[in-house]
């Protein structure tokens, strides 16, 4: 079956030098809340706190946990007993499934407005295959390294400092990965 999916880490960004980033929060996903976990669903807001989920578009209110969609774009929470997708670090990895055979054109992303702070330079995160964008304009990644289940990017974001904006992680609309 194809499926397209784009990993997020967990370790996902480093918006300082020191990995502080003031006015953004939870850049690690390790503030879920799975307590509510009901029928393969978590509300959004306690999957990604600070963070907004959108398939298609559109906010959504539920995400996927543990598991990974046949075929549709879907926003999903890989958690350390996730029977087929296990985090790249820590306790959770955000997993975002894209286009579809059914539904080519449909994305799935999660964004989080915020300020990029004053001495920031660049946004590191760990992932495979990622399309990032900060208030509307796509980042320009760079591979900084390569593991065998993810690579890790960097993007200059110095041009951005002190500005306030959403950045803003897509997942896959075109590409098609074996599983």
């Amino acid at each position: 079956m194809k499926i397209a999916s784009r990993i997020l880490s967990v370790a996902l960004l480093a918006l300082v030098q020191n990995g502080q980033a003031q006015g953004f929060i939870n850049l690690n996903f390790e503030s879920a809340d799975v307590s509510s976990f009901s029928t393969g669903f978590v509300p959004a807001t306690n999957a990604f706190p600070g963070w907004t989920a959108y398939v298609g578009g559109n906010q959504v209110g539920g995400v996927v946990y543990n598991t990974r969609p046949l075929d549709a774009a879907e926003v999903t929470l890989q958690g350390t007993n996730s029977d087929s997708l296990t985090p790249i670090q820590g306790q959770f990895t955000a997993i975002l499934f894209g286009a579809s055979i059914f539904a080519p054109q449909e994305s799935a992303a999660i964004g989080q407005t915020g300020q990029i702070p004053l001495n920031a330079l660049s946004l590191t995160f760990w992932g495979y295959s990622s399309d990032v964008s900060f208030a509307g304009q796509a980042l320009s990644l760079v591979v900084l390294g390569t593991t065998p289940d993810y690579y890790i990017y960097g993007a200059d974001i110095s041009a951005f400092c002190r500005a306030n904006g959403t950045i803003t992680f897509y997942g896959a609309t075109s590409d098609f990965k074996h599983y």
